[in-house]
């Protein structure tokens, strides 16, 4: 049996994160488990692209946010590698209030920049809008593409040259305790067996398999994505490059999309959850029906894309909890395993943050930080009515 300090399960971009925090000191044998060749295509960090943005309606994520921009600068720096794009954020608004307009406030109350716009000045600014689709729009400036495989990869890299033993290829099936001393017992498909001090459980849409207690607390979705060739007979689709054009969202219907990025092509998505599947076995295929809704949503909010060519499609997954907070908690009956999971398709931006909390917990039982929000214990009360 091979022995470590920490097992983390799951080489997504949350366990990821963790094992570059707790091998940079050093002192730690860390172990990093995934299924799949990396980064691996059905995981939920998997693709192109992903949004950072700081415009949430509340300010506990607000802080989340701007703490995890400052990693993912540093974590920019260390690897000489660009991971994120500045392009700002518009929403798109049609009533007030709305989470629009409380994300604007939230903004506003940490001293952050945010503007507020009549639909007609937005349009000024962002020409490809149409200002009769919607009644105004705030504009968060941190808004940036999140160039999602190249970030896995690089945190992978970085573990990996911080001493992370990654194991790819062999799924965890198991996770025990010894009985002694605290000891885990992480055992995986092929039969090999690691005794480890403490583990974390990162392992995404697998969680509700790995750890079946979780199952009624967790969702997986599939959720489909299309990207555009904005280019259209001679002209060029310049006008969507990041700087000429935002990432948007109208959370009314829940369609986002970004600029130009991966291959010329520009990304929409509908951020309402789709039909609960199995990660193993769910269809890949992107239906007609949601290319159509694509195409309408554009028709009405930036019509020159109306007409644009499908590039790619693909689908992804979502993990998800019934309130949309994540959950980082002690496991209530395995000694000694944090969980860490269920980022209901908004966390991808929070990863250095939440690999830092991870890590201080696991190092030092606790962090400055207030997780309450993340905690198990709320699923319970929200049972019983508490």
């Amino acid at each position: 049996m091979t022995t470590c300090d920490v097992a983390i399960i799951g080489a997504g971009v949350m366990g990821a994160a963790a094992a570059c925090e707790l091998a940079e000191e050093g002192s730690r044998r860390v172990v990093l488990f995934d299924m799949c060749a990396l980064p691996n295509p059905r995981a939920a960090s998997f693709d192109h692209s992903k949004v950072f943005r700081s415009a949430y309606p509340d300010a506990f994520y607000v802080r989340l946010a701007v703490e995890s921009l400052g990693l993912w600068r540093a974590l920019e720096t260390e690897t000489r590698l660009q991971l994120l794009t500045a392009a700002g954020l518009l929403l798109l608004g049609r009533r007030r209030p709305s989470l629009e307009t409380d994300s604007y406030d939230a903004l506003r109350s940490m001293g952050l920049e945010a503007e507020l716009l009549e639909s007609r000045a937005a349009a000024r600014r962002f020409p490809q809008f149409n200002p009769d689709a919607f009644d105004f729009a705030v504009f968060d400036p941190s808004g940036a593409i999140i160039h999602a495989e190249r970030a896995v990869r690089a945190l992978l890299e970085l573990a990996t040259r911080r001493g992370v033993n990654v194991l790819a290829r062999d799924a965890v099936t198991a996770i025990e305790n010894t009985g002694q001393n605290g000891k885990i017992v992480v055992t995986t498909e092929s039969g090999a067996s690691f005794e480890c001090a403490q583990a974390v459980a990162a392992s995404g849409p697998w969680t509700r398999k790995l750890l079946p207690e979780l199952a009624g607390e967790l969702t997986t979705t599939r959720q489909e994505i299309v990207y555009f060739d904005p280019a259209i007979g001679d002209a060029r689709g310049r006008e969507f490059d990041a700087g000429r054009f935002p990432i948007f969202a109208d959370f009314e219907s829940g369609y986002y999309g970004f600029p130009v990025h991966h291959g010329r092509a520009m990304k929409i998505a509908n951020h309402n959850k789709g039909a609960e599947v199995d990660p193993d076995s769910m269809d890949d295929t992107v239906g007609e029906e949601f290319i159509a809704g694509c195409r309408e949503f554009f028709t009405r909010f930036i019509p020159g894309l109306a007409n644009a060519r499908v590039a790619l499609t693909r689908v992804c997954v979502y993990n998800n909890t019934p309130d949309d907070d994540f959950i980082l908690d002690w496991h209530p009956q395995l000694d000694n395993v944090l969980i860490a999971t269920g980022f209901s398709g908004h966390g991808f931006k929070f990863a250095p943050i939440i690999g830092r909390i991870a890590a201080e917990l696991i190092r030092d039982g606790q962090t400055a930080h207030n997780i309450d929000r993340f905690a198990l214990s709320r699923f319970a009360k929200r049972r019983t009515g508490e």
